[in-house]
């Protein structure tokens, strides 16, 4: 039986977002995990896997620029809900699709899946943004690491499923009905949200502390429009922001797009073995993210965004000079620790104004979303002619932008020049 909003704690809600994000996490990445032995039982080339890929992106990037007033129509809440139900529907369809042959309906399959899959995420970034705030505390990294545990515990499966040869359409299939039901026990933490009010009228909602307005008080969500001479795509903070956001979800993309297929096309990796090495990339990410609310509150957005972009750069570098098998993992496990924090950071900042925190977000995420889109194909036409490994070099040209940007993000309130404290 779902519980009352008068029932719903602020740490509750966070709770109901984690297993939000953790859910979604371990649905797309059990489909990254099966990508080799799609590629496989395709017989399809580097390139032909990147038009797949970009064709999902596609449908996300369409989700993701009506995902602003999706979001405020429906409610995080029921976004979340359809969105879930959305991607249980079209992830396996697609796959089963391709699995037998049927290219073209099988992609537009995926497309449909990125469109439900990018407005869901909007949905549970504004939900955690909120959720972060109703707490007073750095929440957004931890939700954020439960998408990378859901990630890691899908690598997990994956390789378990391609040790047993069971087909992707089955593995896929049975992974989305438990997420249905993930899904289901989660949102009963998240508080409903009436989709729309009336024009100059604040919504209210009924949480544990009674009737309160909201965006009135960080202690529930808000979820109201802005006035409609606000553009984000016209504030220049938000955009600088999105392309910070952007430039570490290329980062982090590459590798969960394209690291096992380099390391099996390069360093000789098994699918299991090159599965694993996309593991331990998870695995770093959430340790990290494990420990950003710490890190955030000692060090500050954009030292730890500096830091952040030197970090996986490196390891980009070294990944491709040092031949080592070992070396791989260290160099994934590196790459993980310096994407894991980048769209955690661009999400908070553009909610940083309450009031601005639907429309930012989607703008942000949006942003994000065009590396999706133009990445795979670009490191895939690199790839096909230079090799994976290589194609993933200019990514550090990115990188060295979040170094000079990074003070858009920058919290309300703390100083330039501020870095560690206590």
């Amino acid at each position: 039986m779902a519980a009352k909003d008068s029932q719903i704690t602020p740490s509750g809600w966070t709770f109901g977002v984690l297993i939000v994000f953790t859910m979604f996490g371990f649905g797309f990445g059990n489909w990254l995990a099966r990508i080799p032995a799609v590629r496989d039982h395709l017989g399809a080339s580097t390139l032909q896997m990147s038009i797949i890929g970009l064709v999902l992106a596609t449908g996300s990037v369409i989700g993701l620029v009506i995902a602003g007033r999706t979001v405020t129509w429906l409610g995080p809440r029921r976004t979340i809900y359809y969105g879930a139900l959305g991607q249980a529907l079209f992830m396996p369809l697609g796959a089963t699709l391709l699995w037998f042959g049927f290219a073209a309906p099988g992609m537009l399959a995926l497309a449909v899946f990125g469109f439900f899959f990018s407005t869901s995420d909007v949905a549970m970034n504004v939900s955690g943004a909120a959720a972060e705030r109703a707490l007073g505390k750095p929440r957004m990294p931890l939700l954020h690491g439960g998408y990378s545990l859901g990630g890691v515990s899908a690598m997990g499966v994956g390789a378990l499923a391609e040790t047993f040869k069971v087909p992707v359409p089955i593995h896929l299939g049975i992974v989305f009905a438990v997420i249905v039901v993930g899904i289901l026990f989660a949102i009963q933490r998240i508080p409903r949200v009436e989709p729309a009010a009336p024009a100059g009228e604040p919504l209210v909602v009924t949480t544990n502390t009674g009737p309160i307005q909201l965006l009135a008080t960080p202690a529930v969500e808000a979820v109201k429009q802005r006035p409609a001479s606000y553009n984000p795509w016209r504030d220049p903070r938000i955009i600088v922001i999105g392309l910070l956001a952007m430039s570490m979800g290329l980062t982090e993309g590459t590798a969960t797009d394209w690291l096992p297929l380099a390391l099996a096309d390069h360093r000789g990796f098994s699918n299991p073995a090159a599965a694993l090495a996309l593991g331990v990339f998870f695995v770093a990410m959430l340790s990290t993210r494990a420990a950003g609310s710490w890190l955030l509150g000692r060090f500050g957005r954009v030292w730890i965004l500096r830091a952040s972009a030197v970090v996986a750069g490196s390891s980009i570098v070294l990944l491709n000079v040092v031949p080592f098998p070992w070396a791989s993992y260290v160099f994934a496990a590196l790459w993980g620790i310096g994407s894991a924090l980048g769209f955690p950071i661009g999400v908070s900042a553009a909610a940083d104004d309450p009031e601005k925190a639907v429309r930012g977000v989607a703008t942000v995420s949006a942003i994000t979303y065009a590396a999706f889109l133009v990445g795979p194909m670009a490191i895939g036409f690199l790839g096909e002619h230079f090799g994976l490994l290589r194609a993933f070099l200019p990514i550090a040209v990115f990188l060295i932008f979040v170094i000079f940007a990074a003070g858009a993000a920058r919290e309300p309130g703390r100083k330039a020049g501020s870095g560690a404290t206590g």
